[in-house]
């Protein structure tokens, strides 16, 4: 990182920033079906989560409104519009898998370990306290801030869909989120789910395997109704075929564990589900079962011709984040990553005609590419250039999804440098320190540059 004056800016907030951070990081707002009302859309953790960013808001010295705990606004200012995004919501954990308690932010070698602390908590918190400085400096003015944390961003975007839809409230004039890579995301692939249905003859109970279709699936188990014996003879053979993943067999129930990874790349992880299906179809000669996991076990649909790629997204990817399986019948739910370019429709028509499951399109949407003449690209990549000093890498097109394509006129951009792995949605998920700190560097400069440039409109 470059010395700038606006390392000098940020400088004084870096201690509250990191104490907010720990605070907002224990709360486990994971999306939880069992506490989900009227009032908490997705349960009961998140709307904590909202109402402690409403609070800071509001103590920082920003308008904040809840709107029905699906978003909190926080704004500052009139006339041409600059919206950040951020969210409070995370994926769930095995915390018995994690080094220490997921929800309790550990230090260690100067690097934050835990949900949230890189996707996204800590960008926002570190976006928000950049913002926090421009104000107290008397920065904020001569046009509208609206910093918006959302609740649902891991799972649908239904808080973005309430904010705009629902709420019929006005894109911005431009806009940016913190929850991604730097330099910037000017291309994010399109994203549907769509189940694939299977007829199998597999001699199991019935099972539900995953929660959430943008992680790998890694762990799973399975009730044999037949051919134990024949199981535990088999499996040994199976593991030493397969080392990637892990499996044991007690009893009558079987459980293989993988990787989680995020579903953007399913090919960092290792899908348990996957694996065990595949066994079954060893263990009961289904070949249907078999299938399965050659048509998603690459994770980018090269056995079934669709790796669809242009001029902007070199791959595509499919991640099968469910599994659910009565009476004979399996479903996996898949989510789907491809260019922006294509027509879903032909998609699921090429899934079907490859597959030849029964394929049913659940929803999604559909990505975009801003030009990279763009204003806001160009003030954003320059802002990112002179404050880290970087200026080789090149503006990214990703398979991820950010809440740029639920609005117009934004982009993605930060928090994760280039080269580097923060484990988002992973195990032990980790922050560097001097990263949060650089950030808030990065983010004072673009929002200061992109409120000037607001100005001359």
């Amino acid at each position: 990182m470059n010395n700038t004056i606006y390392t000098e800016l940020v400088s004084k907030y870096k201690d509250e920033a990191l104490a907010t951070l720990k605070e907002l990081v224990a709360i486990p707002s994971v999306y939880d079906e069992k506490t989900k009302d009227e009032k908490n859309p997705f349960g009961k953790n998140v709307s904590a989560a909202l109402d402690y960013v409403y609070k800071l808001g509001k103590k920082l010295g920003f308008e904040a409104t809840n709107y029905d705990n699906y978003v909190v606004e926080l704004t500052h200012g009139e006339g041409k519009t600059l919206d950040i995004y951020a969210h409070v919501d995370v994926v769930s954990v095995t915390a018995s898998d994690w080094t220490s308690d997921p929800f309790i932010v550990r230090i260690a070698d100067n690097i934050l370990y835990g949900r949230g602390v890189a996707d996204d908590k800590g960008p926002g918190i570190a976006c928000l306290y950049a913002l926090k400085a421009l104000l107290d400096s008397g920065e904020l003015n001569g046009y509208k801030v609206r910093f918006i944390f959302g609740g649902n961003e891991e799972r649908d975007s239904l808080c973005l869909e309430h904010y705009f839809h629902t709420l019929k409230k006005e894109y911005p004039t431009l806009g940016f989120s913190p929850d991604s890579d730097y330099p910037l995301i000017y291309g994010e692939k399109s994203i549907y789910a769509y189940k694939a249905r299977y007829d199998l003859n597999i001699d199991v109970k019935d099972f539900i395997w995953g929660e959430a279709l943008n992680i790998v699936l890694d762990r799973c188990q399975v009730t044999l109704l037949s051919k134990v014996s024949e199981a535990k003879k088999l499996l040994p053979e199976f593991l030493a075929k397969y080392p990637e993943v892990k499996g044991k067999i007690e009893g009558d129930v079987i459980s293989f564990y993988g990787v989680p990874s995020h579903g953007s790349k399913p090919w960092d992880g290792v899908n348990a589900g996957l694996y065990l299906l595949l066994f079954l179809g060893y263990l009961f000669d289904d070949k249907r079962a078999r299938d399965v996991f050659a048509h998603y076990s690459s994770g980018k649909g090269e056995s079934i011709h669709l790796n669809y790629q242009d001029e902007t997204f070199t791959e595509s990817s499919y991640n099968a984040g469910k599994m659910e399986y009565k009476d004979g019948v399996l479903d996996v739910y898949i989510n789907a990553r491809f260019p922006s370019s294509l027509d879903v429709n032909k998609v699921i028509e090429d899934v079907r005609n490859e597959t030849g499951a029964i394929i049913t399109l659940l929803g999604g949407s559909t990505g975009f590419v801003v030009p990279k003449d763009k204003p806001l690209v160009k003030i954003l990549l320059k802002s990112y250039q002179e404050e880290s000093g970087d200026y080789q890498s090149e503006p990214l097109a990703i398979g991820g999804g950010t809440y740029a394509r639920e609005s117009k006129n934004s982009v993605a951009f930060g928090a994760q440098f280039p080269n580097q792995d923060y484990k988002m949605h992973g195990i032990d998920e980790f922050f560097p320190l001097d990263v949060f700190y650089a950030n808030m560097q990065i983010y004072a400069r673009a929002i200061k540059e992109l409120g000037d440039y607001l100005k001359s409109l």
